[in-house]
């Protein structure tokens, strides 16, 4: 049998037949099964599976009490037959074609742990809202995994019940290579009951994702981050043209710089956060979140002025003050989404490839600015050092109304 497909349901009644029989319908000659996991509805979900019955290769597994997304599609991964599995929101729906592109890509692509296609949000009437890369923004469904390759690393993780994909994604960091088709095979129905829409679930399991891993895979870095003295610097200047005080924009009830100011302070790596600023305001707010602060001439502080010196200037100040220091990290003030994780990959990868600086950039391969991790030496190079590496993460650098909703979505 080649695939399984794994349907994972919880009172989504309305949706489930269309999400069955889309599975059901794929175009491929080939043998495969779907198994749907009910996950103790209370609504009439298991009666409208009921109705598939007499279909040979649909299966359903209905549990006696919830127990989350994750260790149900665990437990139909381990009953799969397939070689390949993949895993649908049962208020979701497939393209008759979607089992018959990922299986040939996986076939002509052994060495691939999977491959995932483009997809659309729809509505409720399943209008098409907008299309969405995958390789852009990665999402949860409609990835087809090799079995055995999965399995080595234990599937999902039982205690997410949001954001599974993302925790697999971070534990099997550079061993996670999947490819992406450019064809939208999948249906994302937008919907007011989808909690993994909810920002609140957003950032609760995202910061639940750091705790976990952050203690597991820089081991190396530690050890050499303890005989090192590295700091943040968080450059933030008063007044922007587009966005009124961006830097102190209220972004989910904090001011956008304390985002930045959390996560250096919450990096496994960095001694202490400093923040430069012209702005008294600025520096009090700074305070407020426990960072310390550095007072910049307002000849350093307009915006033509680049960002280096300011870092530069920070240095300075603080090597006045007896303070040897091996490492700064340099931190966007206006890149609220920016988590401690993504910082520590940046250090953690400087000091493993022995690099001289490592900058962040986005999927589109464009810098974003939001960090820079520089070599003591390298902050005062006059020219831009061609030992450098580059970490790519999903950091927005927010200069309007827009680029906060790309956050929020």
């Amino acid at each position: 049998m080649i695939a399984t497909i794994v349907i994972t349901n919880f009172n989504y009644e309305k949706y489930l037949g269309r999400c069955i029989r889309s599975c059901l319908n794929q175009s491929i000659a080939e043998p495969y099964e779907v198994i749907l996991v009910d996950d103790n509805s209370k609504d009439g979900s298991l009666k409208i599976a009921n109705d598939f019955k007499n279909f040979k290769n649909f299966k359903v597994i209905a549990n006696k009490k919830n127990i989350g997304v994750a260790a149900s599609a665990n437990m139909a991964f381990k009953k799969a037959k397939g070689k390949y599995i993949v895993r649908i929101d049962s208020d979701d729906f497939v393209s008759k074609y979607f089992l018959f592109f990922l299986y040939f890509y996986m076939k002509e692509n052994p060495q691939k742990l999977g491959v995932a296609c483009d997809y659309r949000f729809i509505d409720d009437n399943e209008k098409t809202i907008k299309r969405i890369s995958a390789s852009q923004k990665p999402i949860a469904c409609g990835i087809l995994y090799n079995k055995l390759k999965l399995s080595k690393y234990g599937y999902y993780n039982k205690i997410f019940r949001h954001r599974e994909e993302e925790e697999l994604r971070a534990r099997m960091g550079n061993n996670y290579k999947i490819g992406y088709l450019e064809i939208p095979l999948y249906r994302y129905r937008m919907h007011s009951s989808n909690k993994t829409k909810s920002n609140d679930y957003k950032f609760s399991y995202k910061d639940k994702i750091l705790d976990i891993y952050q203690n597991k895979i820089f081991t190396r870095t530690k050890k050499f981050s303890k005989k090192r003295n590295i700091v943040a610097i968080i450059p933030a200047r008063s007044g922007s043209k587009r966005l009124k005080n961006k830097n102190i924009y209220n972004f989910r009830k904090m001011p956008m710089i304390a985002w930045t100011i959390k996560a250096a302070l919450n990096s496994k790596f960095i001694n202490k956060v400093y923040v430069s600023s012209d702005s008294k305001k600025i520096l009090d707010i700074a305070k407020k979140y426990k960072a310390k602060t550095i007072l910049r001439p307002k000849n350093l502080s307009d915006d033509k002025t680049p960002k280096i010196l300011a870092i530069r200037h920070a240095v300075k100040q603080l090597s006045k003050d007896n303070k040897k220091i091996h490492i700064v990290a340099s931190l966007q003030a206006n890149s609220p989404n920016i988590t401690a994780l993504d910082i520590d990959t940046c250090i953690s990868d400087m000091i493993n490839k022995n690099k001289s600086e490592v900058m962040s950039i986005n999927r589109n391969l464009n810098q974003n600015g939001a960090i820079r991790v520089m070599k003591y030496k390298t902050v005062f190079d006059k020219m831009l050092s061609t030992h450098f590496s580059c970490a790519i993460n999903d950091v927005v650098d927010v200069h309007t109304i827009n680029d906060l909703k790309k956050i929020e979505n």
